[in-house]
């Protein structure tokens, strides 16, 4: 993983509107690195606090902990927990009070809350599952893990504008992120909890927080990062990601890098809905009601219980078989995707992508921009100079769309000298940036053919974007509309964009 960027790491040292952890917060953290230290040194540190001191109580004697006995006070609750479970914990609670005094207008921390709950309660539901040791630190790294989204939106509030980051996949955001500032909420976060002096196992559980199988970390930290990693997943899972096709994934990442076994991962479903009161009330948010909570559960024991996952891949005799089949059908699954003169996606490919993004940008009302584009008289590259010539051009272009365009967008032929792009989250200022730069870079090149000479290029391009604010009936509407706005851009000379001025909402 990257490096984050000297500039953003002097922009975080030097930041002043973003809060340090409060002082009870940073003398927890000191008597946690101490080994001698006593109960009564740590009874005092908490009574600091005395919503934290009730919060430590209260989780003691909660289901999470499954004791027998209750705690009578604060003493005993440290016995119940342990030493090092509770100042976990106790950094824990201020950590998120500080956190959640820094909500301000344009950011959605309902949603940012929602997640971090949740997936604290699947790192610590994960964690005893393993007999570890530091289920409380795994629980703490779960709460930390999307911290860098609020660094970002106080310091670079532009990079969310127009989107809610918790609606998109996390790799895909993190790509975003990567986009505009050169670096994500992973690295930011990261650097930031290293900037406060948080433990080493906090900074390399965030800074790989959305890799499974935690790659590049060795020893017993690997399962450490593997664990708060999976928690993310499961808390997606129940944020909305509720399919089988999704189900099925996160199972096999649990048993693959967790070693927990399917028809068990559904029974922890069941014992998540069970806790999940519990973290509402210490953290004081509603996650879900009752139904949603049923509905959810119901859905991951069919998918996980009833339906054998690793049928197929735990038989010994037919993994051979299985993995040349994979091999084969990863070749025919690219062979079917992409055009074979210039690697773009093709055709088909474009058309179930726009569909799928254009479902999911009217559902969640995040902006969705599509761009046609066409080469200037390419019939006269083929008449004059032949085409192999042509041929050159086409490859030229796509690599040029390709070189312009994030890792998340899609570029396709289209047929002929058209090709296609697919910009998710681009609204239509963002858009017209692209038209700009892909028109500047066609006449910046030259394609090179076989026989040594120079083609140059133009392109005219057509932008229609579906936002908030424009209708588009249909995804055939919205490429209707992009085709159309080429057409201006042909009618007015070449080379040149046009936006389609569609009907504004009310």
């Amino acid at each position: 993983m990257s490096q984050i960027p000297e500039h953003i790491m002097q922009r975080l040292k030097t930041c002043t509107n973003f809060p340090t952890p409060p002082p009870v917060a940073m003398q927890v953290l000191q008597l946690a690195q101490n080994p001698d230290i006593d109960l009564g040194k740590v009874a005092d540190a908490v009574s600091a606090d005395p919503a934290i001191a009730a919060k430590v109580m209260r989780i003691a004697n909660s289901a999470m902990y499954a004791r027998r006995r209750q705690s009578a006070n604060l003493r005993q609750a440290l016995i119940t927990l342990g030493l090092n479970a509770t100042l976990t914990l106790a950094l824990s609670f201020t950590l998120v009070q500080a956190l959640k005094k820094t909500s301000t207008e344009g950011f959605d921390f309902q949603a940012y809350w929602r997640r971090t709950v949740l997936s604290a309660a699947w790192a610590k539901l994960l964690a005893s599952e393993l007999g570890r040791r530091d289920a409380e630190e795994i629980f703490l790294a779960s709460l930390l893990q999307d911290l860098g989204m609020l660094v970002i939106f106080k310091l670079w509030p532009e990079v969310y504008d127009g989107m809610s980051p918790f609606k998109i996949e996390h790799p895909r955001i993190c790509q975003h992120e990567q986009n505009c500032i050169g670096s994500d909420h992973r690295m930011i976060g990261s650097a930031l909890l290293g900037i406060w002096k948080l433990p080493a196992s906090l900074v390399q559980a965030v800074q790989h927080s959305h890799d499974p199988s935690a790659a590049g970390v060795e020893g017993d930290d690997k399962l450490f990062v593997r664990t708060v990693a999976l928690s993310g997943e499961l808390s997606d899972v129940w944020l909305g990601a509720r399919n089988d096709v999704t189900l099925r994934r996160v199972g096999q990442q649990a048993h693959k890098f967790l070693g927990i076994q399917p028809h068990r991962l559904g029974e922890m479903f069941d014992l998540v809905r069970e806790q999940l009161p519990v973290a509402e009330e210490l953290f004081q948010m509603e996650l879900y009601d009752a139904d949603q909570l049923q509905d959810i559960t119901d859905a991951a024991r069919e998918t996980l219980m009833v339906r054998n996952l690793y049928t197929i891949a735990e038989n010994q005799d037919l993994k051979g078989t299985k993995k040349q089949l994979e091999e084969e059908n990863s070749e025919l699954k690219t062979e079917n995707i992409r055009d074979p003169l210039t690697n773009a996606h093709n055709r088909r490919f474009f058309e179930e992508s726009l569909a799928r993004e254009f479902e999911a940008a009217t559902k969640n009302g995040w902006p969705l921009s599509v761009v046609f584009v066409d080469l200037d008289k390419f019939k006269e590259v083929n008449d004059t100079n032949g085409h192999q010539a042509g041929d050159a051009v086409l490859q030229t272009v796509a690599r040029l769309l390709r070189e312009s365009l994030r890792d998340t967008d899609v570029v396709a032929r289209y047929g002929g000298d058209e090709f296609v792009l697919l910009l998710p989250g681009v609204d239509a200022e963002k858009a017209n940036h692209v038209g700009t730069r892909v028109c500047q870079e066609a006449r910046s090149r030259k394609a090179q053919t076989a026989d040594g000479k120079s083609v140059g290029i133009t392109l005219s391009l057509g932008i229609a974007t579906c936002d908030s604010g424009t209708r588009f009936e249909d995804p055939k509407a919205l490429l209707a509309a992009a085709d159309a706005a080429l057409y201006e851009s042909k009618r007015a000379g070449r080379d040149r964009f046009t936006c389609h001025k569609a009907e504004r909402a009310a």
